[in-house]
């Protein structure tokens, strides 16, 4: 093949079929060939134009990607330690490693912006920045994880929401034996960190979501949550407070996407001493109602968390290894290439099915 197939995002709520020349691969890059994408909530804001922190349309979305490797430079080769066929994962931040946060070990805050599926538009050669296509190119600094072979696509496929939910619950939030922990949005995201609360040893976890998430509210107690909370219908903090005898919960995590209620009830939610993660997008939404007096006299801490970095991404793969059959009950979807547009408005509830969209994946190589 000559050509690559790629899905671009023309502008809001428009996704186009383009093809694209793949690029010459020098000694210190590579070329993927696109097994499957996944898409998380991240997708669907970028889809209808509220993700503008990056990369300008036209662009090729998509930054939870896996492939195999299909051309790559000797240089490249030696140091990712792959070869042409191996199959691996993509962590969607490429960085720089000379600002001053990667000379500190946290390139998941890289000054450069510069990786997957958010950050490249078409304009920036060689184009193939995103997983939404038949191939994608390998930037020299780019991370990678080797894969097992016989995996199963969609399943294997939630190596990057789980890395993020490892990131959030266990290296960001400190989660271990006998912590309370409340996790407010019960997407595939907050369904991964309410797997990954469970494995470490959280005594209590609690989920919260609304009325439109009765399905996905069941299927987190099938992943070891104590109880949910319907969030419309009854007081969230009142219900925590019951439920923990007072005590309140050591780390909230917010990964709800766009109310910012969520938020303000943490700070309620949350212990004296205790932990609040932010990783839940809200676009441009300033956040009413939130005292800084509660979080001062409470000495809470509160940590914003973007993505995930190499530990997680390691921890996540080997998870799957050993949980993936539970995990598998995540994956809710799968679809062509050529129905990228469908696969996000899934994803965002304006195509209804039948079935609970939760993980969905875009199959490029099966479909």
């Amino acid at each position: 093949m000559s050509n690559a197939r790629a899905a671009v995002l023309v502008e809001p709520r428009r996704i186009e079929l383009r093809e694209f020349l793949l690029p010459e691969i020098g000694d210190e890059d590579a070329l993927l060939r696109v097994e499957a994408c996944g898409l998380c909530g991240t997708d669907y804001e970028q889809w209808l134009g509220h993700v503008q922190n990056w990369g300008r349309m036209p662009i090729i979305p998509g930054h939870e990607v896996m492939g195999w490797i299909d051309k790559i430079g000797a240089n490249a080769a030696r140091r990712w330690r792959v070869k042409e066929g191996d199959r691996v994962a993509v962590e969607p931040i490429v960085p720089c490693g000379h600002c001053l946060h990667c000379a500190e070990g946290a390139y998941t805050r890289c000054s450069s912006d510069t990786g997957y599926g958010l950050y490249q538009g078409i304009e920036i050669a060689p184009s193939l920045w995103g997983g939404y296509a038949t191939h994608m190119y390998l930037h020299p600094r780019t991370m990678l994880h080797p894969l097992p072979a016989g995996a199963h696509t969609e399943t294997i496929g939630l190596f990057n929401p789980l890395s993020n939910a490892t990131r959030w619950i266990y290296e960001v939030g400190g989660v271990g034996l006998g912590s309370r922990v409340v996790i407010a949005g019960p997407g595939q995201r907050g369904l991964l960190a309410a797997a990954v609360a469970h494995i470490a040893g959280a005594a209590e976890i609690y989920v919260t979501g609304t009325a439109a998430d009765r399905e996905r509210l069941a299927l987190a107690q099938k992943l070891g949550v104590t109880a949910t909370i319907v969030a419309d219908e009854e007081d969230p903090v009142a219900r925590v407070r019951e439920l923990t005898g007072g005590r309140m919960a050591d780390v909230v995590l917010d990964v709800s996407s766009g109310s910012n209620k969520p938020i303000v009830q943490a700070v309620d939610m949350v212990r004296r001493g205790g932990r609040i993660v932010l990783a839940g997008l809200k676009g441009k939404t300033p956040i009413e109602g939130l005292l800084n007096d509660k979080i001062v006299f409470g000495e809470i801490e509160l940590r914003g968390a973007l993505s995930a970095g190499w530990k997680s991404t390691e921890i996540a793969i080997d998870l799957i290894a050993r949980h993936g059959e539970e995990l598998s009950a995540l994956c809710s979807h799968s679809f062509p290439l050529d129905e990228a547009e469908r696969a996000v408005r899934t994803l965002g509830r304006e195509v209804r099915d039948g079935v609970e969209p939760i993980h969905i994946t875009l199959n490029v190589a099966g479909g």
